[in-house]
């Protein structure tokens, strides 16, 4: 059932895409099953579409298409007209922040989404979620630094563990924090904190996006923030 939900939305975000891509434009792929389905949609149906270049949050998802779409280097944007990608969780009560990251792409997904003049996030009706951030139970991914990896742990008061075995694009590792967080702060607030220690990359807390597209059992609703 999550995988219909994730193909209705996928496809509604090719149909906003197509419907609002005018001119030859800048794409950004985000990572994860969402994404990838969305991908496989692109990867069919990119001759529809204005001529447009490609940046990825992965390595993987650039691989899976770099037969067929064009990508700029890595080091060359500036901006990008649209960001399209998925999220790990979307808290309702406290203005549609989001968990992102859970593949471990959370900082160049944070390097896209902030570079796009139009970000869509496609989201299954269950990643929807009433009260304090990490109410799904969906862990907060933090990309630390290898050196100096005990001090900077020493340094974040979060329960949560290093994932084993794993090493993002860039050669970090990821410190799942366990959720929900208890407390009054706020995703940015809790955002900001991580990022002040030294060693702390990125944190997979996002902002909002303009638009939510919210696969559902037969169908996919957008909701515009």
């Amino acid at each position: 059932m999550h995988e219909e939900m994730k193909a209705h939305a996928a496809k509604k975000a090719f149909d906003i895409l197509l419907e609002k891509a005018k001119l030859p434009f800048k794409l950004g792929l985000g990572s994860g099953s969402t994404s990838e389905a969305f991908l496989k949609i692109l990867m069919v149906r990119h001759h529809e579409l204005p001529p447009f270049t490609c940046a990825a949050s992965s390595q993987k998802i650039h691989d899976m298409s770099a037969h067929i779409l064009h990508f700029m280097k890595e080091d060359s944007f500036e901006s990008l007209d649209f960001y399209i990608d998925g999220a790990d969780e979307v808290s309702l009560d406290y203005q549609f922040a989001m968990i992102k990251g859970g593949g471990g792409c959370l900082t160049r997904e944070k390097i896209l989404f902030s570079s796009a003049k139009f970000r869509m996030i496609m989201v299954d009706l269950h990643k929807l979620q009433r009260g304090p951030i990490g109410s799904g139970f969906k862990k907060i991914p933090v990309e630390i630094l290898p050196f100096g990896l005990r001090a900077t742990l020493k340094q974040i008061h979060y329960k949560g563990s290093i994932r084993k075995d794993f090493l993002t694009d860039q050669g970090a590792v990821i410190f799942d924090i366990q959720a929900p967080l208890g407390g009054q702060k706020t995703p940015p607030e809790i955002c900001q904190e991580l990022r002040q220690i030294p060693g702390v990359i990125e944190v997979g807390v996002f902002p909002p996006p303009q638009l939510f597209i919210v696969g559902k059992e037969d169908s996919a609703e957008v909701i515009h923030v």
